[in-house]
């Protein structure tokens, strides 16, 4: 970052200096010595040129990234908010569909997962898709390849499994999960993982790096991308602002 913002300073501040020059009385420069020696010269008397020129490659490097951000949003709709092998809770005809990156392992999942179920209430046009990303050990792998399985095989199941896994405040182990199995009906499923779990899991992965998310939790809706733990609050304006943008189209 420091040599793209030396590069684009010196840049910019080569074409102000030569843009200054022109204006000026001609001058000869001979040598590339001569021509940095003004330079230098410049910067030194001008000092705001530098400060310029960060706010210029700021400026561009967000650009950057938003459109390329933007580009891969409508290269994944389908994969992210449309995929048939994902649980979903909320609006059976979504009017937004949200993108829920989640491990059952992560605290911080633990802790936005309340909030996501009173937006869902308050807002019944909203949906949230279940992306889960078993990054957090074995445990979370195996968490997840039973919920996958009982959300294919049994649908009407899962939000109990799901909540009952959810809610643990430690680490998962075999026997926690064996447990709740048990509890929700959904222990022949331990070891008979379905085919499509593992598919289902590497397309998620996929798309959690595509979009540059580093953990868990992670949403993403409408134009925004939010990476980890936010507030209610926070929340709910930002899918106010993309519910009222979709109703604009």
């Amino acid at each position: 970052m420091k040599t793209k913002l030396l590069a684009l300073s010196t840049t910019i501040s080569a074409a102000l200096l030569a843009t200054q020059m022109a204006w000026a009385e001609p001058v000869k420069i001979d040598t590339k010595a001569e021509f940095n020696q003004m330079l230098k010269e410049a910067l030194v008397n001008n000092p705001e040129i530098l400060k310029e020129a960060i706010i210029a490659l700021q400026a561009h490097e967000q650009n950057k990234v938003k459109a390329q951000q933007d580009q891969s949003l409508d290269d994944n709709q389908a994969a992210l908010f449309n995929n048939k092998m994902d649980p979903w809770m909320g609006a059976e005809n979504p009017e937004l569909t949200i993108a829920y990156f989640t491990d059952f392992n992560c605290p911080y999942c633990k802790k936005i997962e309340p909030l996501l179920d009173r937006l869902v209430e308050e807002y019944p046009e909203v949906r949230v898709v279940y992306k889960l990303v078993p990054i957090l050990g074995p445990s979370s792998k195996e968490a997840t390849d039973l919920a996958l399985t009982v959300w294919e095989n049994e649908p009407e199941k899962f939000a109990d499994l799901h909540k009952m896994l959810m809610s643990r405040p430690s680490r998962l182990d075999s026997g926690a999960i064996a447990k709740v199995g048990k509890i929700t009906g959904t222990d022949e499923w331990l070891d008979n993982t379905a085919a499509s779990a593992e598919a289902t899991i590497e397309r998620s992965m996929t798309l959690m790096r595509e979009f540059g998310l580093s953990g868990t939790p992670g949403l993403i809706f409408g134009d925004q991308i939010i990476g980890g733990l936010v507030p209610y609050s926070q929340l709910e304006k930002q899918v106010k602002a993309a519910l009222a943008a979709k109703r604009k189209q």
